[in-house]
């Protein structure tokens, strides 16, 4: 339908804040990301540190309270976002991904059950497949994600791991460690897959790795996707949250220049009829200004 700034009168007002307002109260988000503190999963490759806060400045006043700290952490810890660049040389750092990238479609695929099997269980093409057949065609910019039930494991490190090489302890070795992970991850034909046959913007999964642990020390999947500027979502939580199609995810890490990754809030709107509904309103000849609305709102105020 096309609604025209030609109309005039309550009724308008009605069908124009009816149709922008209604998706917008109705709408859910979820919040698929872990708490960052001292505690948070991180990479735990030599020289990385976890996140540590150093006051630089504090109040004693409570009634004028103020705080000012130092953060030093690394790049990829909790819930973060991988750029392209941390496994493509040409790839985009972290500011240089576009912000069409960053808010997009989701694609979830639940494989909790098969990763309680395995917990090497590399996502397929043929899991992928299913999704299609299921909720039609992936979108195009969308973001693919998957589900394997890890994030309940979060806060215990040797089950999250799937490792008993115990990390952070002062003789930790990584080769060790990183030849006896065990989680799940993107398979390397499916990852393939998604750069020749799909364009998508990112992956993202709720361990601490796109590749399952089999696969931590060729990070074939990493370097498949990376290389062609799509991103990486690791450690998401509440994925239970989000259904398998229909839902939009915004991730807007920081704008940092040469950087390879950050910790990340993420959000879904687990009901993306408003996104997609404004985002095809001007090719369907919806048109309306900010004056128009505020005249809304005075007939309101006069006749309701």
């Amino acid at each position: 339908a096309v609604v025209s700034t030609q109309s005039t009168g309550a009724p308008y007002c009605l069908l124009l804040l009816s149709t922008t307002l209604t998706p917008i109260l109705h709408t859910e988000l979820v919040d698929i990301s872990h708490t960052l503190n001292s505690t948070s999963r991180y990479w735990p490759a030599p020289g990385a540190a976890p996140l540590q806060l150093s006051t630089i400045a504090e109040s004693t006043n409570t009634t004028s309270y103020f705080v000012l700290r130092n953060i030093q952490m690394a790049e990829h810890i909790g819930t973060h976002l991988d750029a392209p660049r941390h496994f493509g040389w040409n790839s985009w750092d972290l500011a240089e991904i576009p912000l069409q990238n960053l808010i997009v479609p989701v694609v979830k695929i639940n494989v909790r059950d098969k990763c309680l099997s395995d917990p090497d269980y590399g996502l397929t093409v043929q899991d992928l497949e299913e999704w299609e057949r299921k909720n039609g065609k992936v979108p195009e910019n969308a973001v693919v994600v998957m589900e394997t039930g890890w994030g309940d494991k979060y806060n215990d490190t040797a089950a999250y791991f799937g490792s008993n090489v115990s990390v952070g302890e002062p003789d930790f070795n990584y080769t060790d460690w990183i030849t006896t992970t065990h989680y799940p991850g993107f398979s390397t034909e499916l990852a393939a897959k998604l750069t020749t046959d799909y364009t998508i913007s990112g992956v993202g999964v709720d361990t601490a790795s796109i590749d399952p642990g089999n696969q931590s020390t060729t990070f074939t999947s990493h370097f498949t996707l990376l290389e062609h500027n799509t991103w990486a979502l690791e450690n998401l939580c509440c994925l239970e949250r989000v259904p398998e199609s229909g839902a939009t995810m915004i991730v807007l890490p920081p704008k940092v220049a040469e950087s390879s990754g950050f910790t990340v809030r993420v959000v879904v709107d687990t009901d993306s009829g408003y996104i997609h509904e404004m985002n095809s309103g001007a090719a369907a000849g919806v048109i309306f200004s900010v004056p128009s609305v505020f005249i809304c709102q005075l007939i309101f105020a006069i006749f309701l």
